[in-house]
């Protein structure tokens, strides 16, 4: 695992789901969260490296929940169900320029970039279906430290997945595993 300067990082390349989007596990009457885990263990993978698209999901959930949501109706559901954790993004991006780095699907990452504004606080994006791969592949960093114009000695990057961590380290770039606002602020402040 590669060591955190604080004082050497500028960029923070932050994750999506589990950290900015924190899963609650409650369903309601149109998000049946037992499903879509279900249905992201069948398709998860062809989705975030964009094979597959999510009216592929749509159609199977709808057809198991029996009900026919439009896919801004089923999106607008999920983020509906989920915590999105705004006081770390006001947190880091006071000393840091955030680049979101996830392995999501296309449409997902079209509305939520829209309702939750992404543009506001990040400097880049890099999506999984961006390079046909997801996170925990090391070419992912690879190609990343290649295209995002910063030192790999500069960036950390903050994800829920050891997987992920793993594979940015084994580039060279150093990680924090999520495991809440507080620790990542103590993580980031020695």
């Amino acid at each position: 695992m590669n060591e955190i300067d604080p004082s050497n990082i500028k960029v923070i390349l932050l994750d999506l789901g589990g950290v900015v989007f924190q899963y609650s596990s409650e369903s309601n009457e149109k998000i049946r969260w037992d499903i879509i885990h279900l249905l992201k263990d069948k398709y998860g993978n062809e989705l975030n490296v964009g094979t597959a698209r999510l009216t592929k999901i749509l159609s199977e959930y709808s057809h198991l929940t029996n009900q026919y949501l439009g896919e801004r109706e089923f999106l607008s559901g999920i983020f509906n169900t989920l915590y999105f954790n705004k006081d770390l993004i006001k947190t880091l991006k006071t000393n840091y320029k955030i680049i979101i780095v996830s392995d999501n699907n296309e449409e997902n990452i079209s509305y939520i970039s829209e309702r939750y504004d992404f543009a506001k606080w990040a400097i880049d994006q890099i999506y999984s279906f961006d390079y046909q791969m997801v996170k925990s592949d090391k070419n992912f960093f690879k190609r990343l430290v290649v295209e995002v114009g910063f030192e790999k000695e500069e960036m950390v990057l903050i994800d829920n997945q050891q997987r992920n961590i793993d594979s940015a380290s084994a580039c060279g770039i150093a990680g924090i595993l999520y495991r809440g606002n507080e620790e990542t602020n103590h993580i980031l402040a020695h």
